[in-house]
């Protein structure tokens, strides 16, 4: 029987991450299929053609997006979509929630770290998100930094201020920590254990 678990457990999460990889590339396929087909004959089209102009379209955006005119275009679409009831929600959390595991890969300093809980007698892992937090001056903590508590199995968390005292720097990546918080330390391996400085 453990063995049958351990083939589903192996199984189980390559199937869902090839169905969804399948699933992006057959959306992207279908949808520039149609604009291809507004410019080229049935005959001429190719499977296939689809995934590589929507490869070429986000390229191409990329690029665009380095002129300063296209950035203020972004920017009043952003806005714009924002300002929506319900769909600028939704979009403004997708973006925030982008934006801050990018930003989080671009730190090279060690930012996983352990927050004591005196109260509880326990420690949480959590993510330094802001150090330098002059708005908070007139607070009554010592060296407050901002760190972010990822919360198990969820798109969510906190964010809270710590004072810098409380926290014990862990030598682990941004992807690692991630993956061990957000699955409660069942995906980690042996060489994924958290090492305390």
């Amino acid at each position: 029987m453990k063995t049958f678990f351990n083939g589903l457990g192996l199984i189980l999460p390559t199937a869902l991450a090839f169905y969804i990889i399948i699933w992006i590339l057959e959306k992207t396929e279908t949808f520039f299929k149609q604009l291809l087909l507004l410019m080229l004959p049935e005959e001429y089209y190719v499977p296939g053609l689809g995934i590589v102009l929507g490869l070429v379209f986000v390229y191409i955006i990329g690029i665009l997006l380095k002129f300063w005119i296209v950035q203020k275009f972004r920017t009043f679409i952003d806005t714009t979509i924002e300002k929506m009831p319900i769909i600028g929600s939704v979009f403004g959390g997708m973006k925030d929630f982008y934006n801050f595991f990018s930003n989080m890969k671009d730190k090279k300093d060690k930012i996983t770290v352990l927050v004591d809980i005196p109260a509880m007698d326990a420690k949480i892992i959590g993510l330094i998100t802001q150090e330098e937090l002059s708005k908070f001056d007139n607070l009554d903590i010592e060296e407050p930094v901002l760190v972010y508590l990822q919360m198990s199995y969820q798109i969510g968390g906190y964010s809270l201020l710590i004072p810098k005292k409380n926290l014990t720097p862990i030598d682990m990546s941004i992807e690692e920590s991630i993956r061990f918080i957000m699955t409660a330390g069942i995906s980690s391996g042996k060489n994924n254990q958290p090492k305390i400085e």
